[in-house]
């Protein structure tokens, strides 16, 4: 069984979507929150594997609740769920850790597929914002700074650490020592001029050097 944590400020919104994920045989819900702050409390007493935020809640949204539910609960999948398909809100969410991106316009059908993904280990972004981001990151791709050339074990390196994986998790991935990952880290870090993780995915993202 997937558990998982709805948090939407609408209660009708919130309603409907507790009603569609008890109704599959593989998904329970173990918790309801109306805004961030509850999502943080909530994840204190239980660890469900996905947590669904809704992008717009008040006292504290679904990407600053994204932010600080990274630092404290690293393990637990998140999917965002919003009317927004802007490329900014997506970049954001991207760089924040999000592991999905839901259209409340789409299907009920994306949310279900959303959580299986991810639970499983996967991305899920709703067909028309991973057209969108594609597009803007071959943008970007294009007009990235020519000067700035990276080796192809690099630029794997690169995309595995802006999927949140660790040094560790990444030399095992490619079959390399944690220190020659550590090496090609700082290699990225001085090339791209950029001291933190978080600094490093920002610009990847968004000079189109790694995919969502």
């Amino acid at each position: 069984m997937i558990a998982v944590l709805v948090a939407d400020d609408h209660g009708i919104v919130r309603a409907g979507l507790v009603a569609l994920l008890e109704s599959e045989p593989d998904i329970r819900v173990s918790g309801q929150a109306a805004d961030g702050r509850e999502v943080l409390e909530i994840l204190e007493r239980s660890k469900p594997d996905v947590v669904i935020l809704d992008v717009t809640m008040p006292k504290l949204g679904g990407l600053e609740t994204l932010g600080r539910l990274r630092l404290a609960h690293a393990g637990v999948r998140v999917i965002l769920l919003s009317v927004h398909g802007d490329p900014p809100f997506i970049e954001n969410a991207v760089a924040l850790g999000a592991d999905g991106y839901v259209l409340k316009n789409g299907p009920a059908s994306e949310i279900l597929e959303a959580i299986r993904t991810v639970a499983a280990g996967g991305t899920y972004f709703s067909p028309p914002v991973a057209r969108d981001v594609a597009e803007r990151l071959r943008s970007t791709r294009r007009s990235a700074d020519p000067r700035v050339q990276l080796s192809a074990r690099e630029l794997e390196v690169l995309q595995l650490i802006s999927e949140g994986l660790s040094t560790r998790e990444i030399a095992g991935q490619l079959s390399i020592s944690v220190k020659t990952v550590e090496a090609h880290r700082t290699s990225l870090m001085r090339k791209l001029g950029v001291r933190k993780n978080t600094e490093l995915v920002r610009y990847a993202l968004r000079n189109g050097l790694v995919t969502p």
